[in-house]
């Protein structure tokens, strides 16, 4: 996979994550990348070997904050923005949560670029703005009604996107993910990825529990293929 971004400074939010961890380890071989990350479900160990690289520069801090996102896109090219609180289960018990990290914490960052004059940001999204709407295969301007707080957040970011791209002539770019896997998936966690979590099952010998009839299906993509978009 080549790296098209060469010596750019590379803004990387929720960058100790699953999907920002691996985000920061491949654009930091030809550019100056910064992580943001309050680490409430980032890990520092995920960036840990990145820590001493001199293009790398880590930033405990919340999105929340709107100072936080001030100081953190002073001098950036790019922001590649993937904090948020996911897991729809985890948005119905905690919608206030979700709301203030996913739909504030999108505000204040793509705010913050407006003020410093950001050239580009894409950001995460998610297949699960798609909502009820049955229709398949999937098509970009054909979506449903949301079906949790979590799929609100996301379409609400969209939204903001779209304003702030037509009046500020800003190019802010979603990427609706479906279903990322890959290396730093933690197959552990309550709202992990099935795919970590089989095969972490198979490999320990314990039975892999399958909800439903077992006919039903689902869309997966790969960590590369989620950085080449990037």
């Amino acid at each position: 996979m080549k790296n098209l971004l060469n010596n750019k400074k590379i803004l990387i939010t929720g960058g100790a994550g699953f999907i920002g961890s691996n985000l920061c380890h491949y654009f930091v071989q030809q550019n100056d990348v910064i992580c943001l990350d309050n680490l409430s479900t980032g890990k520092l160990e995920n960036i840990q070997e990145l820590i001493l690289n001199e293009r790398f520069t880590f930033i405990a801090g919340d999105l929340r904050n709107i100072d936080v996102c001030m100081e953190a896109t002073k001098g950036v090219d790019i922001i590649l923005h993937q904090a948020a609180l996911g897991s729809v289960p985890r948005s119905i018990k905690t919608p206030l949560d979700t709301n203030a990290n996913n739909v504030t914490g999108f505000l204040n960052i793509i705010e913050a670029a407006r003020i410093n004059n950001v050239k580009r940001i894409v950001f995460a999204t998610s297949s699960s703005v798609y909502g009820d709407h049955p229709a398949l295969p999937k098509k970009e301007d054909v979506i449903g009604k949301p079906l949790s707080p979590y799929a609100v957040t996301k379409q609400v970011n969209e939204l903001y996107a779209n304003v702030y791209g037509q009046l500020f002539d800003m190019e802010i770019i979603g990427l609706r993910y479906f279903n990322v896997y890959g290396p730093k998936q933690d197959p552990n966690r309550a709202y992990a990825a099935v795919i970590p979590k089989f095969i972490a099952q198979m490999i320990d010998g314990i039975p892999v529990k399958v909800n439903g009839d077992g006919n039903q299906t689902r869309d997966f993509t790969y960590i590369e293929d989620v950085i080449q978009a990037n």
